[in-house]
C-alpha cells in the first residue's frame, strides 16, 4: 500500500477556504504541560455572569491543524505552525456541524489524524490501509461530521455524537501509531449538544502509559472558587489507569451533571480507564469544599507513587459585581433607539451605570435579580453598529468593587 499523496488538488481543496480559530485558556501555557489551546465551535454565548450554554451547530467549520517536532524529540499538534502542544489542543463542535480539518505535517515522519467518536468517510480514517497518511511536508484535509440522536424505521435509536473523544496518529512508529502517541501525538475532542453548559475551563489529563501528559510528573491545574471546569480523561498506551479527584464529585454520565431529580446516575469521584477509552465531566471548584489544593491522580498505588499525580488548586473567589448585559438596536418610528438592559446576578444591592455614544443613565439600588434598563434615543434614521459600557458598583464583603462590562449593538437603519 501506497503512502497518501499531498497534492492538495485531489481534495479539491482551496487554502483561501480555510481559517484557524485558537483561544487559549488559563490554566498552562501553552499547553505543552496540559493542552488548553481551543479549536471551538463559533457559536456560544459571552456572558461570563451566567451559565453559558452550547448554541446551534453551523454547516461547516475550517481549521488547520499542525504536527510539528518538540525541542526534545516529541511530536506534537498544535493550531499554530512551529508551536506543538501534548496534549494537542482542545477541539470543540456541537451536534450536527461538519469539521474540515487541514492537517499540515511539519515532522521528518509520515504522521495522520484519526478520531474517536464522529463520522467520517474512509479516506477521512488517517490510516495506511485506508490511504490517508500524510508525508513530511505535506498536507491532507481530514472532514469530521457530528449527528444528533436520530429515530430509524424500525423503532429503535442511534445515538448523537455527543461526548468525550479523542484524536490521534495512526501511522508513527507502527501502522498503529504506537510511536506517534508514545511521542505525544494525541489531543482531545468534546462534542456538545445544543444547550449544554459549557465550562469557564477545560484540563485534559492523558494517562499514556506511567506518564501524564507525556510528563513524568503530573501537571498542576488552577481555577477559582465557583468556576465550572471541565476535565477531559484519556488513557494511552498498554496499562489500565483509575482517575481520582480529591474533594469532588460527579455523576457517571455524559456531562457529569444530573440532568433532573429523575437521573439515578452513579455519583463517582473515581473511574477506571483503558487504553483508547475517554471521558469527561464538570464539577464546581471548591463547591461545598471551599479553596484549597485537591489531588488528582491515578489510584494505581504504584503508578501514583511513580509520578501519576497532580495538584488541582482551587484558588478564592475574585471580587466582582456579576451582571449579564445586553444591547440591541432597534425602530420606533423612523428613529433609531439603542436599548441596554444590565441584570445584577448578586447577593447584594448594586448601582450599575449604562454608557452608550448617545447618552448615560446610573441607577441606584437593582436588587439581586433585578435589572437597570434605558432605551437611548440616537436621533437618527439610522446608525452603525457600536458599543456600550455597563458599569456596576457594589459593596461585597465590606469592600466597595466596581466591574466594568462592554457589549455591541448591531447597525440598523429606520427609513
Amino acid at each position: 500500500m501506497t503512502e497518501k499523496s499531498t497534492d492538495a488538488t485531489r481534495r479539491l481543496f482551496s487554502r483561501r477556504a480555510f481559517t484557524t480559530t485558537a483561544a487559549t485558556a488559563a490554566a498552562v501555557a501553552p499547553f505543552a504541560v496540559a493542552s488548553q489551546v481551543t479549536a471551538a465551535a463559533a457559536d456560544k454565548t459571552a456572558d461570563k455572569a451566567a451559565d453559558k450554554t452550547a448554541g446551534t451547530p453551523g454547516d461547516v467549520r475550517r481549521i488547520t491543524l499542525y504536527a510539528d517536532k518538540l525541542p526534545d524529540g516529541q511530536l506534537g499538534y498544535g493550531l499554530e505552525p512551529g508551536k506543538p502542544t501534548i496534549p494537542g489542543p482542545l477541539i470543540e463542535m456541537i451536534e450536527g456541524e461538519t469539521l474540515e480539518i487541514e492537517f499540515v505535517n511539519n515532522t521528518d515522519v509520515t504522521a495522520s489524524l484519526h478520531v474517536h467518536g464522529v463520522d467520517y468517510e474512509w479516506d477521512s480514517d488517517g490510516t495506511r490501509m485506508n490511504n490517508s497518511v500524510v508525508q513530511p511536508g505535506g498536507r491532507y484535509v481530514y472532514t469530521w461530521r457530528t449527528h444528533a440522536q436520530i429515530d430509524r424505521p424500525d423503532g429503535t435509536f442511534a445515538p448523537g455524537s455527543a461526548g468525550y473523544w479523542h484524536y490521534h496518529d495512526h501511522v508513527v512508529g507502527t501502522d498503529h501509531g504506537t510511536g506517534g502517541i508514545l511521542r505525544g501525538l494525541y489531543g482531545p475532542l468534546v462534542v456538545r449538544r445544543t444547550g449544554d453548559i459549557l465550562p469557564d475551563k477545560t484540563f485534559t489529563v492523558v494517562f499514556n502509559d506511567l506518564k501524564t501528559n507525556n510528563l513524568a510528573q503530573a501537571p498542576d491545574f488552577t481555577a477559582e472558587l465557583g468556576e465550572r471546569v471541565e476535565f477531559v480523561v484519556i488513557a494511552h498506551g498498554n496499562f489500565f489507569h483509575t482517575f481520582h479527584l480529591h474533594g469532588h464529585r460527579w455523576a457517571d454520565n455524559r456531562t457529569g451533571m444530573l440532568e433532573d431529580l429523575e437521573d439515578q446516575s452513579r455519583i463517582i469521584d473515581t473511574k477506571t480507564t483503558g487504553p483508547a477509552e475517554s471521558f469527561g465531566f464538570q464539577v464546581i471548584a471548591g463547591e461545598r469544599v471551599g479553596p484549597g489544593k485537591w489531588m488528582y491522580h491515578c489510584h494505581v498505588q504504584s503508578y501514583s507513587d511513580a509520578g501519576m499525580a497532580g495538584t488541582f488548586t482551587v484558588t478564592g473567589a475574585s471580587e466582582k459585581v456579576p451582571l449579564t448585559v445586553t444591547a440591541a438596536s432597534r425602530c420606533v418610528g423612523t428613529s433609531v433607539y439603542v436599548a441596554v438592559t444590565a441584570v445584577n446576578h448578586g447577593d447584594v444591592p448594586a448601582t450599575v451605570t449604562l454608557t452608550t455614544p448617545y447618552g448615560s443613565t446610573t441607577v441606584a439600588n437593582v436588587a439581586p435579580g433585578k435589572q437597570a434598563y434605558q432605551s437611548f434615543n440616537t436621533r437618527a434614521k439610522q446608525i452603525g453598529a457600536g458599543k456600550v459600557t455597563v458599569t456596576g458598583t457594589a459593596t461585597i464583603g465590606g469592600k466597595k468593587v466596581t466591574s466594568t462590562y462592554e457589549t455591541d449593538y448591531s447597525a440598523i437603519s429606520c427609513g
